[in-house]
């Protein structure tokens, strides 16, 4: 008799045990992302959680806690599902099973053209735990960079504008290595073929892709801006490209390129200095990548915005008639008073 009442007893508190382990115990009606920068004990992680509306009985969670073992709350960024059970929560926070976070590069109100710019939107949106300024120095920093075959200058093009997985507590050593591989699959042996074929290394074409999205934003002269630039850099002539002249002068919303920007002394100014600049001048978009890679064959060695403000390029074959052309331009500009 004593024996059934120990096993209804024990049958008893299992099924309270499992109640209290599987019932909800976070009570936030949608999804939670939390970030925790230092190692929290359990009854700090309880507080956070309490602040934050999520937890429903630290009582519960503090003794599963202690159950399993769980002492600590290792940084990262966690995501709590509404109706999470302490087995959930237990089996999350004890493996440290960070939620990864989505990076899209490309989506940015305001392009992206220089480190530090990068460096800001991974500190605004809160991509990683590095702040700007670590960012910064880790990018500009070219022994860190050196084993990836890049520099300061040149680091950008692995940016490429596609979507990564990337967890929160990762350095920007690690984040890049991510960025790397992307990379990687994107230059597969035709892609490296055809930029062979065209006389540039993958990172060369990501450096005029750059050139080639500032130039225009109409889709179907990007191929012929492109193999402009191509038949310029396979005479030796210099790209001098208005863009770049702008990019050195650090004067990016000029309408108008003056003397003041192509006299500007800098590695980008492509007026001054032969070949392409040391790194690319935006982050290129794909459309830009392809324009190059599958450039048209032409004779163009010129090309001007054209006078009707369409959004489209004018191009010539010699420079009397690019000339004319660039005439027109400017003196629509002088029309509409635009300096």
């Amino acid at each position: 008799m004593r024996l059934r009442i120990w096993i209804a007893i024990l049958i008893f508190f299992i099924l309270i045990v499992i109640f209290v382990l599987f019932r909800p115990q976070t009570i936030n009606k949608k999804a939670e992302r939390i970030f925790i920068k230092d190692t929290l004990e359990v009854a700090e992680f309880c507080d956070l959680l309490h602040e934050k509306n999520i937890l429903k009985n630290s009582f519960d969670f503090r003794s599963a806690a202690t159950l399993t073992g769980l002492r600590h709350v290792k940084p990262g960024s966690y995501r709590i599902q509404p109706n999470e059970n302490l087995v959930q929560l237990i089996r999350q926070f004890h493996g440290s099973r960070q939620t990864p976070l989505n990076l899209i590069i490309g989506n940015e109100r305001v392009r992206i053209r220089t480190i530090e710019q990068f460096a800001a939107k991974m500190h605004r949106f809160n991509y990683t735990l590095a702040d700007s300024a670590q960012w910064t120095t880790f990018l500009q920093a070219d022994d860190s960079l050196r084993n990836l075959g890049l520099n300061h200058y040149n680091v950008l093009t692995r940016m490429m504008p596609l979507s990564y997985e990337i967890y929160w507590t990762e350095s920007p050593r690690q984040v890049l290595q991510v960025l790397n591989r992307s990379w990687d699959r994107f230059w597969d042996s035709t892609k490296k073929q055809k930029a062979k074929q065209i006389g540039l290394e993958p990172t060369e074409v990501s450096i005029l892709a750059s050139i080639v999205e500032e130039e225009t934003q109409h889709a179907p002269d990007r191929g012929l801006i492109a193999s402009t630039y191509l038949n310029r850099l396979r005479i030796g002539m210099r790209l001098q490209a208005d863009p770049t002249a702008k990019y050195a002068s650090g004067d990016l919303s000029a309408k108008r390129v003056t003397v003041v920007h192509l006299r500007h002394q800098s590695p980008y100014n492509t007026y001054l200095v032969n070949g392409l600049p040391p790194g690319p001048i935006c982050l290129p978009s794909i459309a830009s990548l392809e324009a190059v890679l599958n450039a048209p064959q032409t004779d163009y060695l010129y090309f001007v915005a054209s006078h009707r403000f369409d959004g489209t390029s004018v191009f010539a074959r010699d420079y009397s008639e690019h000339l004319k052309n660039a005439k027109r331009y400017q003196d629509e500009l002088t029309r509409r008073n635009i300096r």
